[in-house]
């Protein structure tokens, strides 16, 4: 398995920065270590490198751009029994809290309470 991986980091506005960046170890409880096949740039992406901030998350420390990512599964951590190594995933970047009314419409990318 590959030690390390390549991530676009904004380092500050009109700053990006293209880093070789270390693995994690193994993935943790409910956790699972995946191989990138692609990964997008999307318009947040380009609002945080053109303007370094979105509504009120300002971004002060490298941030690491792309999330809108197919991946394949190299690892499952304890717990996980859905997925196995080998699978194909899309990612869901963010936690919808899956209560509210945009959440129970289907409109999870609303969700005013999203981790």
């Amino acid at each position: 398995m590959t030690s390390k991986n390549v991530a676009a980091v904004l380092k500050k506005v009109l700053d990006l920065q293209v880093e070789t960046i270390p693995m994690p170890e193994k993935p943790g409880p409910n956790e699972v270590l995946l191989k990138t096949l692609c990964v997008g740039l999307c318009g947040s992406d380009h609002h945080y490198w053109k303007h370094g901030k979105i509504a009120h998350f300002v971004v002060k420390d490298p941030l690491i751009l792309g999330h809108e990512t197919c991946a394949l599964v190299l690892e499952v951590g304890e717990g996980v029994h859905h997925l196995k190594v080998g699978d194909r995933v899309a990612v869901e970047p963010t936690v919808p809290c899956r209560l509210c009314n945009f959440c129970k419409t289907g409109s999870y990318n609303l969700c005013p309470h999203v981790k």
